[in-house]
Order: structure tokens, then C-alpha cells, then sequence
């Protein structure tokens, strides 16, 4: 990313696309279905709100006081000691990307197949019609054949890695800016065209008492020693892709005319809407004793049978539709998480970008073959069963699961609660204020006590709290607990 400044509308757009997608599309429905419903859905508002938007401004102060990568943002205030606050959080951007990228790969190869090769999906589904067996069932098994090849999911994903390289090695700012425009407007109006007309055709078997309030869901384990709480909190950090210095990154590009509580709130609530959207298109296609995988598998099975149930040729138009978005929403995400290590190795060594993005974009690409070999019940134990992740009813998954689990929601964690502490006592209070302060805006008081009371007490108790119940999970995995 070249030193120039994001405008105020690319600011947003770029931290939107950075915010909106998997977490969004796939993770939330599912998380909400499984974890209380209306309860899940509140818990995670309300930790938006009162921690999310905070530390949004706070990571895009940051980086715009710094105008450089996220080590050097702390380095900056807090000395050489607090480099190692970036450097954490780089690290788990590149592991979150591992997974993405995997993920990522499903989606581009769902593209191709709708595009060029669509008749292969339809052949699954007439088989699995012919043999009495309902339309979902095929699309299933297509969709299990595909992630349990190794090769072409590995294809795919290399495929969307090169294509992410390409962006940040190049000029970054100009493609999220123009990919942002076009997107998150497509994407929302497509999930409420969606949303609208599935009734019409799927009314029969919608199911919205899904969306039950159970509060005491929030508190239970479950089968792979999950808490409904946790997983509520986790999503509002990795919804945001707070805690990983991305935001960091791309608010050193901010223009000091920014208006960074606007935007913050913007953002925030934007992504919190495509969330709720897919929690309503999505979690009424299950039945009332239906079972929502807590993968992210739902959206290239069940959304695709809705897609199908359109006929044709509107099911195959809406589902490259549909995807190429997802897509869109994807690489934006990817870019945000390659573009810190990229940007602080292209500072720090002071050479071009280019050079970095292709060789951790190569870097990222190897670590995430243990997560593709997960899927596979060929693959040996440690990756299908890593760390006792397996999935109970397949005993696969188990690299992914845990990389999903410890990176997408411990270190994003961890990393909100160190921003917490180098407010609290590096940076103080009074600089984070100074930074948020423009020519043309200044908080007020009631904002200055929401934003102290939510840095310096609340975010760094919840997240010790937090902390506590993440290694309880731990301990479950590895069958310590029961």
C-alpha cells in the first residue's frame, strides 16, 4: 500500500470489505442457530456496540497516529518492547488467512462450476432425485466429493492466494476501493431479494421459530466443548477482524480529516446488518429438529438448494450471482489479512512490495494445506483429529477446526485485550482522545466516559473472564474435562 491516504469513503469501504464475509455468510447463521437464537443474536449486538466500535477506533487511531505498519504503530508509543504487540497480531492474521483461503477456494470453484461447468451439479442432484432421495441430499454428496479432494481444493485455493498477491502487490487501495463500491451495495441487496422471494417457494418447510430466544443455550457446552457466550464474543471480534492489526494497518492511510467515530460506528453497524441478513435468509431453511453444522459447509449446500429451487434458468443466474459476491466479500477480507505482514516487511526491509506478497503469499499457501487435508477421512489423524478438533460425527476437520477456533477466537481476543492495555498504559486515554479530535469534530463528554469506561474496564475484565472459559475448551478437546 502506497503512503498515500484512503478519502473518507474509501476508509470505509476498505475496512467494510475487510469486516464483511465468511464470518458474516457462514459462521454467524450457523453460530446463531446453534447457540440460543434471539439470545445469541443480543449478546452479540451488545458486545459490538459496547467493545467492538471502541476498539475499532482505537486500532484505526492507532494506526493512523502512526502513519506505518501495526509493529511500528506500537513501537511508536510504547517502545521497542510493544513491537511484539504487532507482531502477535500479524501472526494471527496469517494464520486466519490459512483458513480463509481454504474457504475461499470453495467459493471460486462453486463460481466455475455455475459458470462453465453446471451441468455436473445438475447430474448430482437428478441422481440423487431418481434414486428418492431429496435435491439437498445431492448437492451434499457433490459438495463432500469436492472438499475431499485434496488436489482440487488445493487448485482453487492457490488460484484465489495468487489472486490476493496480485492485489496487495500491486496497488491495494485502488482494488478495495473499487471492489468496495460495487459489493457491499450488490451484497445486500441480493441477501434482501433473497430473503423476499424464498418464501414464495420455499414456504412450506421455512422454519422462523429457529430464532428462538434461549438464553440458557449461551451457557451450555456442547459436543466439542464450545460455550454459546464465547463464541457470541469471538464473532464480534472476527466479524470485525478486530484484534489482528488489520485495522491497524489500513487506518495509517486514514486522513487526519477522517471523522473516525463516524466511521467506526458505519462499519460496525454495516457488517452487523449482512450478519443479521444471512441469519434471516439462512437459519429458517432448517427444520425445527434440524442440525446446523458448525462448519462452514451450510452455505454450499443448503443456499444452494434454495438457488435450485428457483429452477432454471433464474437458479443458475442468481447462484453466479450469489457467488461471484461472495467471492468479492472474500478477497476483500484476504486482502485486509496479507496486507499487515506485507506492509510492515515492505517498511521495514525498504524494498518493494512485490518481493513480500509473493513470498508470504507462498507462505500462506503451505500452511493452509493442513487444513484441506482435514476434510479428507484419508488424510492421517493429525490433521483430521489435531488436537482432538475432529468433528464427533466424522471424525475429520480437526487442524481446521482448531485454527478456526484458537486463531479466530483466542488471539482475537488476546489481541483486543492487549490494544486495551496499551491505551490503558502506554498510550493513555488523553492520546487516544487527542487522535480521535479533528478540525471539524470533537467527542463529547458522554462519549469520552463510553469509551473509557469500555477500554479501561470493561474490554480487559471480559476478556480475562473470557480467557478463563477459552482454555476450559481447551481442556475439554484434549479430554482432560467432560
Amino acid at each position: 500500500m502506497s503512503k498515500s491516504t484512503f478519502s473518507n469513503r474509501g476508509h470505509i469501504l476498505a475496512s467494510v470489505g475487510a469486516a464483511v464475509g465468511i464470518a458474516n455468510l457462514v459462521l454467524f447463521p450457523a453460530r446463531v442457530f446453534n447457540y440460543g437464537g434471539l439470545a445469541f443474536i443480543l449478546v452479540f449486538i451488545l458486545c459490538t456496540f459496547l467493545i467492538g466500535v471502541p476498539l475499532m477506533m482505537g486500532e484505526t487511531a492507532l494506526g493512523r497516529n502512526s502513519g506505518t505498519d501495526a509493529v511500528n504503530a506500537f513501537k511508536k508509543i510504547g517502545g521497542d518492547k510493544w513491537r511484539y504487540a504487532g507482531l502477535f497480531g500479524i501472526v494471527t492474521c496469517t494464520f486466519i488467512l490459512s483458513f480463509y483461503i481454504v474457504v475461499a477456494g470453495w467459493a471460486l470453484y462453486y463460481l466455475y462450476i455455475y459458470i462453465f461447468e453446471f451441468d455436473t451439479l445438475q447430474t448430482a442432484i437428478s441422481t440423487a432425485v431418481e434414486s428418492g432421495a431429496p435435491p439437498k441430499a445431492g448437492i451434499g454428496g457433490f459438495f463432500g466429493g469436492f472438499v475431499t479432494n485434496v488436489w482440487k481444493v488445493v487448485l482453487f485455493a492457490g488460484v484465489f492466494m495468487a489472486f490476493t498477491v496480485f492485489i496487495v502487490a500491486n496497488n491495494v487501495k485502488k482494488g478495495i476501493e473499487r471492489v468496495g463500491k460495487q459489493f457491499v451495495p450488490l451484497l445486500l441487496l441480493l441477501l434482501i431479494f433473497l430473503i423476499v422471494t424464498t418464501p414464495f417457494i420455499h414456504g412450506h418447510s421455512l422454519n422462523y421459530e429457529n430464532f428462538k430466544f434461549d438464553f440458557g443455550a449461551l451457557f451450555k457446552i456442547d459436543s466439542s466443548g464450545r460455550l454459546g457466550i464465547i463464541e457470541a464474543v469471538g464473532q464480534s471480534f472476527f466479524s470485525l477482524s478486530l484484534g489482528a492489526c488489520g485495522m491497524v494497518t489500513y487506518g495509517s492511510h486514514v486522513s487526519k480529516k477522517s471523522n473516525i467515530t463516524t466511521n467506526s460506528h458505519f462499519i460496525v453497524h454495516t457488517d452487523t446488518l449482512v450478519a443479521l441478513l444471512a441469519a434471516i435468509l439462512i437459519i429458517p431453511l432448517f427444520a425445527a429438529d434440524g442440525q446446523m453444522g458448525m462448519d462452514p459447509t451450510l452455505v454450499f449446500i443448503n443456499l444452494v438448494d434454495t438457488f435450485n429451487s428457483f429452477g432454471q434458468p433464474w437458479g443458475r443466474i442468481i447462484g453466479i450471482v450469489f457467488f461471484a459476491l461472495f467471492n468479492m466479500a472474500i478477497v476483500t477480507s484476504t486482502i485486509s489479512l496479507l496486507e499487515p505482514s506485507v506492509n510492515y516487511l515492505s517498511h521495514k526491509y525498504q524494498k518493494k512490495r512485490r518481493k513480500y506478497a509473493i513470498l508470504v503469499g507462498a507462505l500462506v499457501f503451505l500452511i493452509s494445506v493442513p487444513a484441506v487435508l482435514s476434510f479428507s477421512p484419508n488424510s492421517s489423524s493429525i490433521f483430521t483429529n489435531f488436537l482432538g478438533y475432529a468433528n464427533k460425527g466424522d471424525g475429520t476437520m480437526g487442524y481446521f477446526n482448531f485454527i478456526l477456533d484458537f486463531f479466530g477466537t483466542f488471539c482475537l481476543l488476546a489481541g483486543g485485550f492487549i490494544l486495551s492495555l496499551f491505551i490503558r498504559y502506554k498510550w493513555s486515554m488523553k492520546g487516544f482522545i487527542d487522535e480521535v479530535t479533528t478540525e471539524e469534530y470533537t467527542p463529547n463528554d458522554r462519549l469520552k466516559k463510553f469509551l473509557n469506561f469500555s477500554i479501561m474496564y470493561l474490554t480487559p475484565a471480559l476478556m480475562i473472564v473470557l480467557f478463563g472459559a477459552e482454555c476450559v475448551k481447551v481442556l475439554y478437546k484434549l479430554g482432560l474435562l467432560h
